[in-house]
């Protein structure tokens, strides 16, 4: 069994007002987290494997929340669009970077640095936001 090594921990991850959109966050941080500890032991087929699964959920996650924002006209729908594009863009270009030549140092500066940073920013502004503005229109 390896040892786990945790970029976060769920308790790090701001609550928001819908509990769909909380599990699908400590869902991706689990892929995250698996991928770290996949990356601090250099293990290529896990890390290529598990960069799939991130993005496949990323993904879907993406697109969940953009058709909940459009089916309530939530007003910051653009802005929050936006941060979606361009956050799916870069987990893209990191793992295109990893499935090219195996950029281990690129991938972890991402996986450690800058998405933990990015995510926790996320959901603390717009996700908190776009949950409450949903929940109060069910």
């Amino acid at each position: 069994m390896m040892e786990t090594y945790n970029v976060l921990e769920s308790e790090d991850i701001p609550q928001v007002a819908m509990d769909a959109m909380n599990d699908v966050h400590r869902e991706e941080l689990a892929i995250v987290n698996q991928l770290n500890t996949a990356i601090l032991a250099n293990k290529p087929a896990n890390i290529t494997l598990l960069c799939e699964d991130w993005l496949a959920h990323t993904e879907a996650h993406f697109s969940k929340e953009n058709g909940m924002m459009e089916k309530y006209n939530f007003p910051a729908y653009h802005c929050h669009h936006a941060e979606h594009v361009e956050a799916l863009q870069g987990l893209r270009d990191i793992i295109n970077a990893w499935n090219e030549d195996e950029d281990l140092e690129g991938l972890t500066v991402y996986v450690q640095i800058t998405w933990p940073k990015w995510y926790i920013d996320h959901i603390s502004t717009m996700d908190v936001v776009t949950s409450a503005f949903i929940k109060q229109s069910i």
